[in-house]
């Protein structure tokens, strides 16, 4: 077992060539969550007999430090569209939009010795991720902007939700 610290990279877009959104502040972090059901029995007061799993999710928060245009058409689910040289985003209404229609890759790559590690032992990547995005936008003298997205991720047409690791070992190993 090896202790672990430190900052990934974020990459987000079609599998196999996702795009690295730069950087983080404040730290990447995924959180899993499986829900489960009591199973109850007289016999057993109110103690719960046995448990049954009802559904697990996967999120990932992340803080994005990086102010780009792309970096906020991404968390506000729009688009970045240009003329000439220059670029804006109009905001269309989304409403009932289902997330997962705006779901891609999202591949994070463990820090190791100062980058992004190539091994795939070092990745998680969830298949089907969708971002949402809660932010205040401010201009003030002394902070420093932060592009907040929650990526929520689906399962794939595989039903996998999430890949540890090597994908193909998680996948084919035995």
């Amino acid at each position: 077992m090896s202790l672990e610290l430190g900052p990934c990279q974020v990459m987000w877009g079609t599998s196999g060539s996702e795009a690295d959104i730069g950087k983080t502040e404040g730290g990447v972090i995924i959180t899993f969550a499986t829900d489960v059901v009591d199973l109850l029995s007289d016999q057993f007061g109110t103690a719960p007999e046995d448990q049954v799993v009802t559904g697990q999710k996967a999120s990932v928060a992340c803080p994005i430090a990086d102010i780009t245009l792309a970096n906020l058409a991404l968390a506000l689910n729009q688009t970045v569209k240009t003329t000439g040289a220059d670029s804006g985003i109009a905001g269309e209404n989304i409403v009932g939009t289902k997330l997962s229609s705006k779901a891609k890759s999202l591949l994070l790559k463990k820090y190791v010795d100062g980058s992004a590690s190539s091994d795939t032992q070092d990745w998680v990547r969830f298949a089907k991720a969708a971002p949402q995005g809660n932010f205040d936008y401010s201009f003030t003298k002394d902070g420093q902007r932060i592009i907040s997205v929650v990526f929520t991720a689906f399962q794939d047409d595989d039903g996998y939700l999430y890949y540890l690791g090597d994908e193909t070992a998680a996948v084919g190993g035995s």
